[in-house]
């Protein structure tokens, strides 16, 4: 889900409570909390900040793509690798 779409879920979100509580919306209160809402969005998918926090592998510099997906194939062809026993989730099925 984008940004666009999150913030407008939450907007809609709000509106839905005030009008399950009785209360008349702050328009532009809403305003500020979903444009608010949006950039912090917006910021926290950014490519780098996932990767601060450890939500990803890390960002590979443009400049080296085919040098990491080289060694990836080069990974996924050689015969005969195996994973530990330990730690096989189906084995223990």
């Amino acid at each position: 889900m984008g940004p666009d779409q999150l913030s407008g879920v939450m907007e809609t979100i709000n509106r839905a409570s005030a009008k399950g509580q009785g209360r008349e919306v702050d328009e532009e209160k809403l305003t500020a909390e979903t444009r608010k809402f949006r950039e912090g969005v917006v910021r926290d998918s950014e490519a780098y900040r996932t990767s601060s926090v450890g939500l990803d592998d890390g960002v590979i510099d443009p400049r080296d793509t085919r040098d990491v997906l080289g060694m990836c194939l080069e990974v996924v062809k050689v015969s005969g690798v195996k994973g530990a026993e330990g730690h096989n989730f189906l084995a223990r099925l």
